[in-house]
Parts: structure tokens; C-alpha cells; sequence
């Protein structure tokens, strides 16, 4: 999981995710609050979005392997994240589509 959240920091203005990555003992709480303290003020509603659809591929990926039987790799669902993202941001989450294509 945390290979997931690092692939995402690099993504334009999405480097608080890595202060919150550091802290690898944290509770999923701790790591959503130190990920949004870490981030801009403009970028926050971007990053909390940003968090339930990377939260949701996760939870989709283990749902396909444990009732499916099912696996794909790291990059399919890194790439199944940023076409998400994309689909998102542009037909109605106007906060990612800021996180995503605003400079930084």
C-alpha cells in the first residue's frame, strides 16, 4: 500500500502525502491528518478526494483478490488511480482537477 501512496506523491502538488508516508506507524487517521496538514490550503479538497478514490482502489483490488481471485500489478493499479483521477476531476470534482493541473 504505501508504494501506492509514494507513486501518488510525485504527482504535481501532491508532495504532503510524503510527510505523512514517513510516519509509517500511524493510524490511517494520523496519515490522512498529517497528509492534509502537509498540503497547501488551496490543494486540501484535491488531496482529501484524492484520498477516497486511492482509499477506494485499494479496497476494490483487495475485494478482487479475495473473492475474485483476482490480482493486478502495482503499475495497472497505479494507472487505474491516475485514469480515476482524471475521470473525476474532469466531470465534477473541480478541487482535484486544481490539485492535479494548477503549478504548483
Amino acid at each position: 500500500m504505501d508504494h501506492i501512496w509514494c507513486e501518488v506523491a510525485l504527482w504535481p502538488n501532491c508532495s504532503g502525502i510524503t510527510t505523512a508516508i514517513c510516519h509509517s506507524s500511524a493510524s490511517i487517521d494520523s496519515f490522512y491528518e498529517r497528509m492534509i496538514s502537509a498540503t497547501q490550503s488551496k490543494h486540501r479538497q484535491g488531496i482529501k478526494s484524492m484520498f477516497i478514490l486511492i482509499c477506494w482502489a485499494i479496497w476494490r483490488e483487495r475485494n478482487s483478490r479475495v473473492f475474485n481471485d483476482k490480482e493486478i500489478s502495482f503499475r495497472q493499479i497505479c494507472c487505474f488511480i491516475k485514469d480515476e483521477a482524471r475521470e473525476w476531476a474532469f466531470a465534477s470534482t473541480k478541487a482535484l482537477r486544481k490539485l492535479l493541473w494548477d503549478p504548483p
